[in-house]
């Protein structure tokens, strides 16, 4: 790394970044509750696998209030060195290190409840057929693999945190020149690529490759099951499976837009070069809006959800049909006709 590259360093805090910030959590929170209210309000043909829907988008939801509004980083790459701006950083005595160990937290929980989606869909489907259920204990055993993996990896990265004497020895060995610069700021962390930190991004890399596997193996046979069956399902219900299929797919090809800019990020420490800073802040703000984009994804690949979007289409205009024939329906049908017997009236 050329010192040329070291001086670029902007120390000073970036305000289109920490506005960016601000505007892409606050769209996060609108567009996260108008699908919190679809899921509640108009689940249309959904059954309980909603809620498993409403546990991915709230820990969706979580991630990026905690990254936009909560901790706000900003990096000093291609030193493995950041700050934050957010709320906690102000209100309590919390250092970048801790917070950038529950961002870890729940990006990686926000894929393994997607796995879990699949998980569930993958066993009402398969019920349909009798092919790949699986049994009841070693739907447990996933599912319990699924809800401590992310442990693995984020107890390591936390162990790994140096104390600010540590940090200013890798700053008097490595950068001397930027000391003074790292005095002025109100907090600061410095990452060494230790042993810890290894093993965080090795079970990293093999969560990675592991939620890819699943998920593929998942859609694929769930997707076998709905094509062998099709014949024996009626149109309503092939087509409620074959939505959620697809929404869940669509779900996780969006992943990438939280997980891919990070890995960019780290990638900088390896191949440094002029601008390599911006570039970071600019990956930061694509990870601040996957939440929105799997919400559009959401509601654009739910029928009901995109016919009450859309209400000006004919799909829209169907939708809002069906709803009063049914509710008309509904009040006929709890309508009960008296009738009083002269000899009972009392006059």
């Amino acid at each position: 790394m050329t010192d040329e590259i070291l001086l670029d360093v902007d120390f000073e805090t970036p305000q289109f970044l920490v506005h960016h910030y601000y505007i892409s959590g606050s769209i996060s929170i609108i567009i996260n509750t108008f699908v919190f209210y679809l899921l509640l309000f108009h689940k249309g043909k959904m059954d309980s696998f909603r809620y498993y829907m409403l546990a991915f988008q709230l820990t969706c939801s979580l991630c990026d209030i905690h990254l936009t509004f909560l901790m706000q980083p900003v990096t000093l790459f291609p030193m493995a060195s950041g700050y934050c701006t957010g709320v906690l950083i102000k209100l309590i005595d919390v250092t970048p290190h801790f917070l950038m160990t529950i961002l870890g937290f729940f990006v990686g929980y926000q894929v393994n409840v997607l796995n879990l989606c699949f998980l569930r869909k993958h066993q009402a489907i398969a019920k349909i057929s009798n092919k790949y259920v699986l049994s009841e204990k070693v739907y447990n055993a996933i599912v319990l693999f699924f809800m401590t993996y992310t442990f693995n990896y984020v107890i390591p990265f936390y162990l790994a945190h140096l104390t600010k004497e540590e940090e200013y020895q890798i700053i008097d060995r490595n950068y001397p020149k930027l000391r003074h610069k790292f005095e002025t700021l109100s907090n600061f962390d410095i990452f060494e690529f230790n042993i810890m930190i290894q093993l965080s991004v090795a079970m990293i890399m093999a969560g990675c490759m592991q939620s890819t596997i699943t998920v593929s193996v998942l859609a694929f046979q769930m997707y076998q099951v709905l094509m062998q069956c099709k014949l024996n399902l009626s149109k309503s219900t092939l087509e409620k499976h074959k939505s959620a299929l697809k929404s869940l797919v669509g779900q996780f090809m969006t992943t990438p837009i939280a997980i891919l800019p990070a890995m960019l990020i780290v990638s900088t420490l390896f191949f440094p070069f002029k601008g390599t800073q911006v570039f970071t802040w600019i990956m930061l703000m694509v990870m601040t809006t996957h939440s929105s984009i799997n919400c559009l994804v959401v509601i654009f690949t739910v029928p009901e959800f995109r016919a009450f979007v859309l209400f000006w289409t004919t799909a829209g205009k169907l939708q809002r049909h069906r709803k009063s024939v049914s509710f008309v329906s509904n009040s006929v049908g709890s309508t009960r006709t008296i009738r009083v017997s002269p000899r009972s009236s009392i006059l």
